[in-house]
């Protein structure tokens, strides 16, 4: 199936977060780091529509996702991958992505 890059919707909020999490706790991250990292990892609707957050889509499953922050000199401020898509070069064509974004001399809203 072909992976898309697109524009994450306000909606698909809880879906982030939750993929999110699922990559922490994959790392293996100590029980006491995640319970005072949940307010980190959640991405909130409001999140999504301010910044710009691309999704990896494989047929509607949201494979992995990145967030830029800082507008005027935009940077990475979220990358995460689904654990069962480790592997797959879904994290490496959505940091190209970013990276294409970040160095675009004039940056749109959208692709």
């Amino acid at each position: 199936m072909v992976v898309i890059i697109r524009r994450a919707l306000p909606e698909e909020s809880s879906a982030l977060s939750e993929l999110a999490r699922e990559a922490v706790r994959h790392w293996g991250y100590p029980t006491h780091w995640l319970a005072r990292s949940q307010s980190s990892d959640s991405i909130p609707a409001d999140f999504i529509k301010e910044n710009e957050v691309y999704v990896a889509d494989e047929g509607g499953e949201i494979c992995g996702f990145y967030a830029l922050a800082n507008a005027s000199k935009p940077e990475i401020s979220q990358l995460w991958i689904a654990p069962k898509h480790f592997g797959t070069g879904i994290g490496k064509n959505l940091f190209l992505h970013a990276k294409e974004r970040t160095s675009a001399p004039l940056r749109e809203a959208d692709d």
